[in-house]
């Protein structure tokens, strides 16, 4: 008998936009049913650029609505209020983003038709506060949150990022939100609202924004992260030049003396790093960092692009080859091998390719289908009841995963922030590390460590060795997800997949965060963010026009990748909740970087698009003017952004710019957009960023200053007001700041954030009161090295 999808049965109703219309499409591919409700005019996305050849088919809405199901109806008119409701004593979950200060269902009608329903509302800023009403798009939300701020080189202005980027953060964060507050509904009866700030959230996924303000005694030398083109804050990833002209992402952060070194001097290129007594050791290196990477930009600009990232790969180092959205679709026999792309017949244009999942389950369906419409009386969902556990898992719903067990041994970025994530919300994380692994960027010694791994207990197991590998079977066994990002077959070596265990624990999930997946030609490939930024087309359209070695300035889809690898153990919980069986989960983070190039890859399938860096401008061409503006100050900026004549009228007023002449139409403004720009910079450059982006909201105009994190921490009033900072306590470090979790559960935050802990430093506890072992036993695994 087939497995079902890991959602069905879920009903969810959907009233969004940008920012919550990729969380309906993330439950709907995991099999949930998803209503989209849309207004008896039709779905405003339906009118997004770009569309597919001469037809009115819009490429983006048949991306995010690929799976649900479309209802019209008009919740200002009593019977469409009415339908509503009845839908509502059916569903399980509404995502919706309603004004907060006047939305078609009141909250209270909400919990009246359905006392167990879970509402996420999301909002730009979140529900209350100083800005809670200001408009933002992606280009101002990127520009508030930091991300534009460490975006661009240093010479020219911050780059927002190409491509919905913000509305793929927070749709993330609201399917997360929506299935953990879900669980705590299910198990209660007890329906949640969740208050989800879209702002809060793109702030907490800026990597070493916030690292670097919270700890500003780091090697970075300076609070304030900078804006440095492609190299990474760490200054060992960079993006150069190869000798066809093609943009290399290389690095000197794996394996430097005993890899990258050699090669170097096999080719004849290691300069002075060949010189043992300048640089007796990796430290020496280290110290010196700005000269290795000279030295490896000079090595680069003798070899073809493709060729360095393959013999690179070879050689396991994480090298990336710069392909734009064409070479990431044709180059790629990883996207073929795992038959990434899918057919589906889409209304109104006949059979076209679309990406794929944004991670692969054993218990998958069929690919998501293009959205179709559907009448209320085709709707024929019986209301819920509530059937809560005799015992709920939680009693608080802001620590709605109480009672969760969660075996984890990720490192670095992607996997600890999953973890953090999931740890915050209450699950009981269990952090596997060893003396052997603890050293740099994944020590609690460091910043970067601490600041994705609070909430956590850690245990040391030296995993060479067959008793260590016994402990974390057993440990396994008592937890209710597994989750790794080690190179492709190492947890089966260690007998630690869901095949090995499923048999003694059935109800087990392991979701396994490889970088290129668990099969394919590149399954051994490693990989860092900035590898898959490179592969994608995300570095090379993150950009000013005739540039394409900038790309992102943090680790964005390592980010996201945690987000997804959140979703899938919630996905893992719900799946057994319904069957008894957990999952076996394969997110690549290749294919995730993938999907969020979604709507770029179908324009390129579909149109033959294969589009070039604009810089901030909109990719495409529906926002004009769409830009981040000098202002007054040393580095200040401000992002603006109007659509339609009526914003860029109420803009040019404000500015004193003639809205006529070049700039009349929305296609003048799109032609003339040089002129455009120059005229909006001329104004603004003797402008207080913040007193104008003040000014031109109270206009009703797309703006926002663009923040770093000193402003994040210090002068931005919503972050304030939300009291969004808090702290926490380490041995190591004291008392330090940290952002909290950005989204509150019927009016609280999660209110746990423990410190970091040491490794090690729970392991006697949880063998003892998890596991049960005695002292003697511990005892014995401690003589051996095991517990090290």
């Amino acid at each position: 008998m087939p497995r079902t999808s890991p959602l069905e049965g879920l009903r969810v109703i959907e009233c969004t936009g940008w920012n919550g219309v990729l969380a309906g499409r993330l439950l709907a591919e995991a099999g949930a049913d998803v209503v989209r409700v849309i207004p008896p005019a039709g779905d405003p996305l339906d009118a997004e650029p770009p569309f597919f050849g001469a037809t009115s088919v819009s490429i983006q809405a048949t991306f995010y609505n690929a799976g649900k199901r479309l209802l019209r109806l008009d919740l200002a008119s009593e019977s469409g209020h009415r339908e509503f409701l009845e839908l509502l004593r059916g569903a399980d979950v509404l995502i919706e983003e309603w004004p907060a200060e006047s939305p078609p269902i009141e909250r209270a009608e909400v919990a009246s038709a359905n006392p167990a329903i879970t509402q996420v509302s999301i909002t730009p800023m979140g529900s209350d506060g100083p800005r809670a009403n200001w408009r933002v798009n992606d280009l101002v939300a990127n520009a508030m949150c930091g991300s534009a701020w460490v975006t661009g080189d240093p010479s020219s202005p911050p780059i927002s990022g190409y491509g919905n980027q913000s509305h793929h953060t927070v749709g993330l964060y609201a399917a997360v939100a929506a299935l953990a507050a879900h669980r705590f509904a299910r198990t209660s009866g007890r329906g949640v609202h969740v208050d989800l700030s879209g702002h809060e959230a793109l702030v907490s996924c800026t990597e070493q924004v916030l690292m670097q303000w919270f700890f500003p005694g780091g090697t970075w030398g300076t609070p304030i992260a900078r804006r440095q083109g492609s190299l990474h804050w760490s200054g060992a990833y960079e993006v150069y030049p190869a000798k066809d002209g093609r943009g290399v992402m290389v690095t000197a952060s794996l394996k430097l003396t005993e890899v990258l070194v050699p090669w170097l001097i096999e080719c004849g290129a290691a300069q002075d790093l060949a010189d043992r007594e300048k640089y007796p050791d990796v430290i020496a290196m280290v110290k010196d960092l700005p000269y290795v990477m000279k030295v490896l930009r000079e090595w680069v600009a003798t070899w073809d692009g493709e060729a360095l990232f393959y013999e690179g790969q070879r050689r396991h180092q994480p090298f990336g080859v710069v392909w734009n959205v064409g070479e990431a679709v044709e180059r790629s026999p990883q996207i073929r091998a795992r038959d990434y792309l899918y057919r589906a017949d889409v209304p109104g244009v006949g059979t076209v390719q679309l990406p794929g999942r944004f991670f692969r389950t054993d218990a998958d369906g069929p690919p998501p289908e293009p959205a179709r419409e559907v009448t209320r009386p085709a709707l024929s969902w019986a209301p819920r009841r509530p059937a809560p556990s005799p015992a709920a898992i939680s009693a608080d719903p802001a620590l709605p995963l109480a009672g969760v067990r969660i075996l984890d041994f990720t490192h670095v970025l992607a996997g600890p922030f999953g973890t953090r994530v999931l740890a915050d919300l209450g699950a009981e994380v269990l952090k596997v590390g060893s003396a052997k692994r603890s050293g740099g960027a994944n020590s609690p010694d460091h910043p970067y460590y601490v600041c994705w791994n609070r909430n956590k207990r850690s245990v040391a197991l030296d995993m060479s060795l067959p008793e260590a590998r016994a402990v974390a079977r057993d440990l396994a066994l008592r937890c209710d997800i597994v989750i790794e990002n080690f190179s492709a077959g190492v947890l089966e070596r260690w007998g630690l997949d869901r095949a090995s265990l499923a048999a003694d624990h059935p109800g087990i999930t392991v979701i396994s965060m490889g970088g290129m997946g668990r099969t394919g030609p590149w399954k051994e490939f490693v990989t860092y963010a900035p590898t898959i930024h490179a592969l994608t087309g995300l570095t090379y359209l993150t950009n000013p026009e005739g540039t394409f070695t900038d790309g992102y300035g943090f680790s964005l889809t390592d980010h996201l990748s945690g987000l997804a690898a959140a979703l899938a153990a919630l996905e893992g919980l719900e799946h057994r909740e319904r069957t008894g069986e957990g999952l076996a989960i394969d997110l690549a983070q290749y294919e995730l970087g993938l999907g969020i190039m979604g709507p770029a890859i179908i324009d390129y399938l579909a149109n033959g698009t294969n589009p070039e860096p604009r810089g901030n401008r909109h990719p495409f061409d529906a926002w004009a003017p769409h830009g981040i503006y000098p202002c007054a100050g040393d580095d200040r900026w401000v992002a603006i952004a109007a659509r339609g004549d009526d914003e860029w009228q109420r803009l040019a007023g404000m500015l004193g710019i003639d809205p006529g002449g070049p700039f009349a139409t929305h296609s003048d403004r799109i032609a003339n957009w040089r002129a455009l720009d120059a005229v909006i910079s001329n104004r603004t450059r003797t402008m207080d960023a913040f007193e104008l982006a003040e000014r031109l909201q109270r206009a009703g105009v797309h703006a926002g200053p663009v923040q770093h994190a000193g402003d994040l921490a210090e002068r931005d009033p919503q972050l304030a007001a939300r009291d969004f900072f808090g702290t926490a306590y380490a041995e190591r470090w004291g008392e330090y700041s940290l952002d909290r979790f950005p989204a509150r559960f019927d009016g609280r935050r999660p209110p746990r954030y423990e410190g970091v802990h040491q490794v090690g430093q729970d392991t006697f506890v949880v063998l003892a009161e998890v596991l049960g072992y005695d002292d003697e036993r511990i005892a014995h695994l401690m003589a051996i090295g095991a517990l090290t």
